[in-house]
């Protein structure tokens, strides 16, 4: 997520926990990045955002998250099993190698 973004949704959190008479000192006293960490978020560093990707490298994408979005539809699948998916195509949207992208091979062991 974008420091900005890991901003807005502490400050989210700090006015959810005043409404609720929780401990907003605690998101009060964070930096932003200090948020996303507590989220087990990491933030983007703008400078990768700013990357070429031809044509042909973004249809390839468009593809592979076509095929992954109809993977995550599958009603079978558990909630881990789609979190796992969600989460392996934002990392994929975003451009980010997951280290456990073993687990859409383990798709085949099933079937």
């Amino acid at each position: 997520m974008s420091e900005s973004e890991a901003e807005g949704k502490r400050q989210k959190a700090v006015d959810f926990m005043e409404r609720i008479g929780g401990d907003a000192e605690k998101f009060q006293d964070m930096t932003a990045a200090e948020y996303a960490a507590s989220k087990n978020a990491q933030l983007l560093n703008p400078a990768h955002r700013r990357r070429i990707v031809t044509k042909a490298d973004l249809d390839s994408l468009v593809d592979d998250l076509q095929d992954g979005l109809e993977e995550a539809l599958d009603p079978e699948l558990t909630r881990e099993e789609l979190v796992s998916k969600v989460k392996e195509l934002a990392n994929l949207a975003s451009g980010e190698e997951d280290s456990d992208s073993d687990d859409s091979d383990s798709d085949d062991d099933e079937g």
